[in-house]
């Protein structure tokens, strides 16, 4: 079974914990602005979701599952961009899908960074990568997905 780690302190906490007892962080809180964030995130309302996601980050900084859902949403609003540039030819678009990536990256850093093992975050790296034409860099991510 794995440890859970308290988002801020990273004192270890049961699993039906609702406070960390080091700390006194409110884990139903920041497992509430996740779970919003997913719906949203479900719902293509990206820029929500990554308002969710952030403010799950500002109460808990080292929570994996944060940082990946601001990840996917970052990720999501890049290829949504690339497809205004197909509708539109705007030139601002490929520029602006790059910058996309690249937070996700970050993002998808910071998750890997607190949760080496994050299988999903591995992935979801390596497509950013790919879709940056970094592909030597994103298929070392997806053997680490695997």
């Amino acid at each position: 079974m794995e440890q859970l780690l308290c988002p801020k302190c990273r004192m270890e906490i049961k699993s039906n914990s609702d406070f960390c007892n080091k700390c006194g962080l409110d884990l139903i809180k920041i497992n509430e602005l996740i779970r919003d964030g997913d719906k949203f995130l479900n719902q293509e309302k990206y820029q929500d979701a990554i308002t969710c996601y952030e403010k799950a980050i500002k109460l808990g900084k080292n929570n994996d599952l944060a940082w990946y859902g601001k990840a996917k949403a970052l990720l999501k609003q890049g290829e949504n961009s690339e497809n205004v540039t197909l509708c539109v030819k705007c030139q601002l678009c490929p520029v602006l899908s790059e910058a996309f990536y690249e937070d996700a990256i970050k993002c998808y850093d910071n998750a890997i960074r607190i949760n080496p093992k994050f299988k999903d975050a591995w992935q979801g790296k390596g497509m950013a990568l790919e879709k940056l034409g970094r592909s030597e860099d994103a298929r070392k991510c997806f053997e680490n997905s695997k």
